[in-house]
């Protein structure tokens, strides 16, 4: 059996079901996939207060597309002292309290299962939050299927998906321990949307003790530099250029 028809095979065994839509490439084509199986499948997204600028707005745009029923929760995260904080245990917490009202809401509406785009190239070392899936029994069909970043990108061209680059959640721009606020947040998701119209490919703007480090590729530097003052009048003290090779 190959990937696809794998993937097919169980988006249909898990039906009807929910897709929890963040707004990204995996969980996009993910939903766009079970439309285009023919299951019965809606889309949950969570307004969490960290989600990067524009996430939202194409799950929004996505799921009115495909004609798939889409609902929105809003959970702030910040309520949430380890979050808040930004603990070592952030991630973890943050995807369970997501997953907890997602599954919550299938229950609630008849739904059997709730799928996520998690995939096969996704390491679980480097994201904490996948052991919250397993502890709430979310299924991940791509990883599943043996299906990853790649495969999912040409699963995306056929349906019609701009594959964006990936986008974590906000917390993820500041140091461990280092507190988070709705200002300290909004600060660098402006400086991203800021910068996101005229950068190409992967963009962070981290906040280091008040500083921008602007991550991108070597050949966007120039674009940032150009933009300096903008980013400086959101508030920052400075601004610095990152990529592969360190801070510049």
């Amino acid at each position: 059996m190959n990937r696809t028809d794998c993937l097919a095979d169980v988006l249909t065994e898990h039906a009807p079901l929910v897709v929890a839509l963040s707004g990204g490439t995996d969980s996009m084509v993910l939903l766009a996939a079970a439309s285009d199986t023919g299951v019965c499948v809606a889309a949950v997204a969570v307004d969490t207060g960290l989600n990067p600028a524009g996430e939202l707005a194409r799950a929004r745009a996505l799921a009115k597309r495909i004609g798939a029923p889409l609902a929105v929760l809003h959970l702030d995260m910040l309520d949430f002292e380890e979050v808040r904080t930004n603990g070592p245990r952030r991630c973890y917490i943050c995807k369970r309290a997501m997953m907890e009202a997602i599954v919550r809401w299938a229950e609630e509406h008849g739904y059997r299962a709730v799928a996520d785009g998690t995939n096969a190239d996704d390491d679980p070392a480097d994201r904490p939050g996948m052991r919250a899936l397993g502890d709430l029994g979310v299924i991940s069909p791509f990883r599943r299927c043996g299906m990853g970043k790649e495969e999912i990108a040409g699963v995306a061209r056929g349906l019609g998906i701009e594959a964006i680059p990936s986008s974590s959640c906000m917390a993820t721009r500041f140091s461990e321990n280092t507190p988070l606020t709705p200002g300290r947040i909004e600060r660098v998701r402006k400086a991203e949307a800021l910068l996101r119209g005229e950068v190409a490919g992967r963009l962070r703007v981290r906040d280091m003790d008040g500083h921008a480090v602007v991550e991108a590729e070597p050949s966007e530097h120039q674009k940032i530099r150009r933009k300096k003052k903008e980013i400086e009048a959101l508030g920052f003290a400075s601004v610095r250029l990152a990529d592969a090779g360190g801070e510049r």
